[in-house]
C-alpha cells in the first residue's frame, strides 16, 4: 500500500499540472478516443506478457521462492512505472483531458473532473492486478478467486486517494459559497498550505474511522484470545478505542496495524488469518509492537512528515516557476517550441517534483519507516522481557504467507534483519538506547531543515506569492519574448507598459504608451495611464500638464469611469484648476464607486487645494 501512495500521488501531480488547452475539433476527439483505447491494449499485452514469463517459471520451479517473490516485486514496480509512463502520455500527447471536458460538469467541479481523469489511471492498476493474479497465486501460494483478489485490491488501495477527493470536493464548496477574499487568500502559496495542512489534521482524526467502516471491519468475536488481548491492552493503558478483525484480501493477508492520532478514533486492526495462526503469547508479540508506534509517537510524525511534503512541494513550484521563467536560454528553449511550449513548461515542472515525491518517500520517508519499525521492534522486547513471542510471530508469518525471510522492502526491514537485530539487542540493552538516540537526532534534523525551508520561504516571499505572473522581471522576460514574434500587439505592449509604471520606469512605460497611441488613437486605457502618468510625474522633464489635460479629455469622452474621471480630475489639479477637480470629484462619489474611501480623500484633498487658492 505504502509503494501505492507515491505512484497514486504521481498520477494526480501528473494530472492535474497538465491545462485543458484548446478545444479540439470532432474528428480528433475521435482519434485521440481511439489512441487511448489502443495505449491501454498495449499496456494490458505488456503486462499479461511479464507476468505470464514469472508465471511460467513458477509453475516450472525454475527458480527458489525468494527470487521469484523478488521478480514478483520487480515486475509489479516495472508495470507500475510502466503504467505513469503510459498515463502521462495519454495525457500530455492524446490530450486526454479534452475528452473529460465533454463531460457535463467537469468544467464547474473540478472534483468530477478529477474523479473522471483519474480514472483512466485506475484501469491501468486494475490491468495489473488482473493480469498478475495468476503469478500472485503461484508464488505466494494465494487461494482467493479472482474476482475476490480483484475486489480486495481495489477495497483495499481506494482509500489512498479518499484524502484527495475529500479536499477536492470542499475546494468546489468553498469556491462556490465562500467571499472573494477568502478566495483571494486561498489561490496564495501560503492561504493552499494553511488550507491543506488543516485539512489533513482535522482529517488525520476522522480518517480511521472512516477507513475501518469502508473496509468492514468488525469487533474480534468473544473467546480465549479477545480476554487475553483485551487483558493485555489494559495492562498496557488501554491505549485503542476497539481491536478490529480486519477482513483484507478476504481475511487471508497476515498482517497487523494501528491507526488513529487520538484514542477515540484510535483501533487496533488484525486480520482474521492472523489471529487464528499465533498463539496467545506471539500475539502478545504483535500487540506491543504496534502499541510501540503509539507510545514512540510515530503516527504524529508521519502527519509531520505529511505535512511537510506539503510544505515541500508548495516551495518547490513556487521556486521552480519564477526561477526558471528568468533564464533566457528556457525562454528561447520554449520559444522554439512555441505549438508546446504551454505542455514543455508544465512537464518541466512535473519532473524535478515528481523526482522530488520519489526521494523524499521511497528513500526519506523510508527510512524513518524502517527504523521506527525497528523501534516498535525493540518497544515489544522491553514490554515482553523476551524477544522469543515477536521473533516466532514474524517467522511465522513469512513461512505461512510464502514470503521469503530475507526480502526486504523500502518501508521494512526484511524478517532475517528484524530477527538478527532483535537477537543482538536482547544481548546487548545498550543497542536499543542508541537506536533511540539515533532516532531523535534524524527527526531533529528532518524538522530543523524544515523549518530552515519555511523561514527561507518567509524571506523569498515564496509564501506570498501567487506564481510567475506577479515576478515582474519574469513578466517582462516573457512578455518580451512574445512580443519578438507578435511585434506591435497592443495588449503585450500595455502589459509592457504597466510593469514599467508599476517600477517606477516612467520614461520607458511613457514611451511604450505612445507606441501603443500610434497605433491605436483611442486606446482609452493607455490614454489615461499616459495623462496620470503627465500629471502626477516628479520628473520635470515628464511633468507635462497641458498634454495630459488633453490625453485624460480624450479618455474621459471614451470612457467615463471613477478611474478615468479620477485622472481628469488630476490632470485640472495639475493645471491650477483644483475647483473643475473637486466638481469631478464630486461627480464620482454621486456614482457611489466601490473603493469610495479613496474617492472620499481625493475629495477632501481637492477641496483643500481649493481652499488654498482662494484664501488671501
Amino acid at each position: 500500500m505504502f509503494t501505492n501512495i507515491i505512484f497514486f500521488i504521481l498520477a494526480l501531480l501528473i494530472y492535474h499540472t497538465r491545462s485543458l488547452g484548446p478545444k479540439l475539433p470532432v474528428v480528433d476527439l475521435w482519434i485521440n478516443a481511439g489512441a487511448i483505447l489502443l495505449f491501454l491494449t498495449v499496456f494490458g499485452l505488456e503486462t499479461w506478457r511479464r507476468f505470464h514469463r514469472l508465471y511460467f517459471l513458477s509453475l516450472h520451479n525454475q527458480r527458489d521462492s525468494y527470487h521469484l517473490q523478488r521478480g514478483h516485486q520487480q515486475t509489479t514496480q516495472y508495470l507500475m512505472i510502466l503504467s505513469l509512463i503510459f498515463f502521462a502520455s495519454e495525457i500530455y500527447l492524446l490530450n486526454f483531458k479534452s475528452l473529460v471536458a465533454l463531460i457535463p460538469g467537469t468544467g464547474l467541479f473540478s472534483s468530477l473532473e478529477g474523479v473522471v481523469g483519474i480514472t483512466l489511471y485506475l484501469l491501468h492498476v486494475v490491468l495489473i492486478w488482473i493480469f498478475g493474479y495468476p503469478a500472485q497465486e503461484s508464488i505466494f501460494r494465494s487461494s482467493q478467486a479472482r474476482g475476490t483478489y480483484l475486489r480486495s485490491q481495489i477495497q483495499f488501495n481506494l482509500p489512498i486517494l479518499f484524502p484527495w477527493l475529500l479536499i477536492t470536493l470542499l475546494s468546489d464548496l468553498i469556491g462556490l459559497v465562500s467571499s472573494p477574499e477568502l478566495r483571494a487568500f486561498l489561490n496564495q502559496p501560503l492561504g493552499e498550505m494553511t488550507y491543506v495542512l488543516a485539512f489533513l489534521a482535522v482529517l488525520s482524526i476522522f480518517f480511521p474511522f472512516l477507513i475501518k467502516t469502508w473496509w468492514q471491519c468488525r469487533p474480534i468475536p468473544e473467546g480465549p484470545k479477545r480476554e487475553m488481548l483485551s487483558a493485555f491492552c489494559q495492562e498496557m493503558g488501554s491505549p485503542f478505542q476497539q481491536i478490529f478483525l480486519w477482513p483484507a484480501f478476504g481475511g487471508s493477508m497476515l498482517t497487523a496495524g494501528v491507526m488513529g492520532l487520538i484514542k477515540r478514533f484510535r483501533y487496533l486492526l488484525i486480520t482474521p488469518a492472523l489471529l487464528d495462526l499465533l498463539e496467545p503469547e506471539e500475539l502478545k508479540g504483535v500487540v506491543a509492537h504496534e502499541i510501540g508506534h503509539i507510545r514512540k509517537k510515530h503516527l504524529f510524525f508521519y502527519l509531520g512528515f505529511f505535512a511537510g511534503y506539503v510544505l515541500l512541494v508548495v516551495f518547490l513550484s513556487q521556486w521552480l516557476s519564477s526561477h526558471l521563467f528568468r533564464y533566457p536560454a528556457f525562454l528561447d528553449f520554449l520559444h522554439s517550441w512555441d505549438h508546446f511550449s504551454e505542455d514543455l513548461s508544465s512537464a518541466l515542472l512535473v519532473l524535478p517534483m515528481a523526482l522530488g515525491l520519489i526521494l523524499y518517500f521511497r528513500f526519506l520517508f523510508g527510512f524513518f519507516m524502517r527504523n521506527f519499525e525497528r523501534q516498535a521492534d525493540l518497544f515489544a522486547l522491553k514490554v515482553l522481557g523476551s524477544p522469543e513471542p515477536l521473533i516466532r510471530s514474524l517467522e511465522k508469518i513469512g513461512f505461512s504467507s510464502g514470503q521469503s525471510r530475507n526480502l526486504p522492502s523500502w518501508h521494512h526491514f526484511s524478517i532475517a534483519q528484524r530477527v538478527t537485530f532483535l537477537e543482538r539487542a536482547a544481548r546487548y540493552p545498550g543497542l536499543a538506547r542508541r537506536h533511540d538516540r539515533k532516532i531523535i537526532w534524524s527527526v531533529g534534523l528532518f524538522f530543523f531543515l524544515l523549518v530552515g525551508l519555511s523561514l527561507y520561504g518567509v524571506k523569498e516571499r515564496i509564501w506570498v506569492s501567487t506564481g510567475i505572473t506577479t515576478d515582474p522581471q519574469v513578466l517582462e522576460s516573457l512578455l518580451s519574448k512574445e512580443l519578438l514574434s507578435r511585434p506591435g500587439d497592443t495588449k503585450i505592449l500595455m502589459a509592457l507598459a504597466m510593469i514599467y509604471h508599476d517600477g517606477k520606469r516612467f520614461q520607458q512605460a511613457k514611451e511604450t504608451y505612445e507606441k501603443i497611441l500610434q497605433k491605436e488613437p483611442n486606446h482609452y486605457l493607455s490614454l489615461n495611464n499616459l495623462a496620470w502618468l503627465l500629471a502626477t510625474s516628479k520628473d520635470p522633464g515628464l511633468f507635462q500638464p497641458a498634454k495630459a489635460l488633453v490625453l485624460a479629455r480624450k479618455a474621459a469622452a471614451l470612457k467615463p469611469d471613477p478611474m478615468i474621471l479620477d485622472t481628469l480630475a488630476e490632470a485640472y489639479l495639475a493645471n491650477g484648476r483644483p475647483d473643475i477637480a473637486l466638481q469631478i470629484a464630486r461627480q464620482v462619489l454621486a456614482e457611489n464607486p466601490s473603493n469610495r474611501a479613496y474617492y472620499q480623500a481625493q475629495e477632501e484633498r481637492f477641496r483643500k487645494a481649493v481652499e488654498q487658492k482662494t484664501s488671501p
